[in-house]
């Protein structure tokens, strides 16, 4: 079977005997049996890329890479106390190693230690302070875990040292908003354009900035001009939106037009999904930077594996969707059909468990083009179709304080796929059940035939 774009293993068989091939010829050859670690848990093979990784650390190869794939290996396993202490011996040994620190702020509030999900992120500033990547990654961690007073401080800091940078300044103005300083991050906001006015992050930010002070036509302008520097800034478009609905546009109808770019697609089910998905459902809260809220979410790219019954499933999202797409009308000049080139790729996969009273918040998907909610199990206070667990579009971010009702619900059936533009505002309903909503989502980005 032929895979790629996000669907299949990463590895390849190839990868696999290269390595094997070395280790006959040098059985002693460490950086060839981790090597073969990477290659046999890309391949799909966790359990035997686990007894490699831990030969090597077991002979004393304390290498922080080698540790990182100790971690990863056994957070697969579900050892994730175990996972842990290796991540942590990866930072330990080397301050530098973003995998060790990033999968740390995301794993450990899925554990209930949210509390510790920066812990290892302070320690490695203090470590490694000159290393910009980390202070890169801790800035955007902690702007995603919605930690404003720590993503302030670092942003003053790392000023310290980069001083009049775009980027960290933003950071700061995004903290202060956070922390309801909107016209002090407008002020900051406000010298970095002008400092630098084809930086469009700024003028994203100041967009969200000037909504939560209740200046739509001023947000519109910074939106517009985000949008126009960078035109797959899907932040950009999701705020341009919310300014032209409140401004009464109808451009907002061109933009989101919910009644054409939300796509509901009958599927249908397979009985063994939901063991195949239980099975990586092995957390038992969810991550502190995503939607969701009273549920689980699983780990790395679902559609990367071996296994028969997701694949199967990835393999008829994928044909659904790019069907679908096929008879999108083209607009050289909008954000989301000027792009559609009828070929998807599957650059992240997951699969979302919420109990009883969970739900999401309203949300978009930053790095997608178009995003989606596929509804493997669906409770029966769902399916009765009385406005539990719907999936409802055009409410904003509660952070922007603006009270709009949503543009259009969908109530969710088993086997049903639903696609959105990514910069739809989206989130779901609570609902009260003894049974789970499980769903699988996938964000997508086309794919360039002409460079095959």
């Amino acid at each position: 079977m032929k895979f790629g774009r996000g669907i299949g293993p990463t590895g390849s068989p190839e990868q696999v005997q290269a390595q094997q091939q070395q280790l006959r010829a040098n059985p002693g050859d460490r950086i060839a049996r981790h090597n073969l670690a990477v290659a046999l848990r890309r391949m799909g093979q966790p359990e035997e890329a686990l007894i490699e990784a831990e030969r090597l650390w077991s002979e004393g190869f304390h290498r922080a890479e080698t540790a990182v794939v100790r971690g990863n290996l056994l957070a697969d396993a579900g050892r994730f106390d175990d996972a842990i202490s290796a991540y942590r011996d990866a930072v330990r040994i080397k301050p530098e190693q973003l995998e060790a620190h990033q999968v740390l702020a995301s794993l450990l509030p899925q554990l209930g230690r949210a509390d510790e999900a920066l812990d290892s992120l302070r320690a490695g500033l203090e470590s490694a302070p000159e290393f910009g990547p980390l202070w890169a990654m801790a800035l955007d961690t902690a702007k995603s875990h919605h930690q404003f007073g720590q993503l302030l401080e670092w942003a003053q800091a790392a000023g310290r040292q980069w001083p009049d940078d775009a980027v960290l300044e933003t950071y700061r103005a995004t903290a202060l908003s956070g922390l309801g300083q909107d016209q002090e991050a407008l002020a900051v906001l406000d010298r970095i354009i002008a400092r630098e006015p084809g930086y469009g992050s700024a003028f994203t930010t100041k967009a969200h900035v000037l909504l939560r002070l209740g200046d739509p036509a001023a947000a519109a302008l910074a939106a517009e001009r985000a949008s126009q520097l960078d035109q797959t800034d899907q932040a950009a478009w999701s705020l341009l939106g919310v300014a032209w609905r409140l401004l009464d546009d109808p451009r907002e109808h061109w933009l989101c037009d919910y009644d054409t770019f939300v796509m509901p697609i009958e599927i249908g089910t397979d009985p063994d999904l939901l063991e195949a998905l239980g099975r990586r459902h092995a957390v038992s809260a969810h991550p502190a930077d995503q939607s969701l809220r009273g549920g689980t979410q699983t780990r790395g790219n679902l559609f990367e594996t071996l296994d028969p019954v997701i694949l199967a499933l990835a393999f008829a999202l994928r044909d659904a969707a790019e069907e679908r797409i096929s008879h999108l009308p083209f607009d050289p000049t909008h954000p989301f059909l000027s792009r559609n080139t009828g070929s998807l790729s599957f650059p992240t996969s997951w699969s979302i468990r919420l109990r009883s009273e969970g739900f999401h918040v309203s949300h978009i998907h930053p790095v997608g083009w178009m995003s989606s909610a596929y509804y493997a199990h669906l409770p029966p206070e769902v399916q009765a179709g009385q406005g539990q667990g719907a999936l409802a579009f055009g409410v904003p971010d509660s952070a922007l304080g603006l009270d709009l009702p949503p543009r259009r619900v969908v109530q969710p059936k088993e086997g049903q796929l639903v696609l959105f533009p990514s910069y739809l505002w989206h989130g779901t309903t609570p609902f009260e059940s003894a049974e789970p909503r499980i769903t699988v989502a996938f964000d997508m980005l086309p794919v360039d035939n002409a460079a095959g």
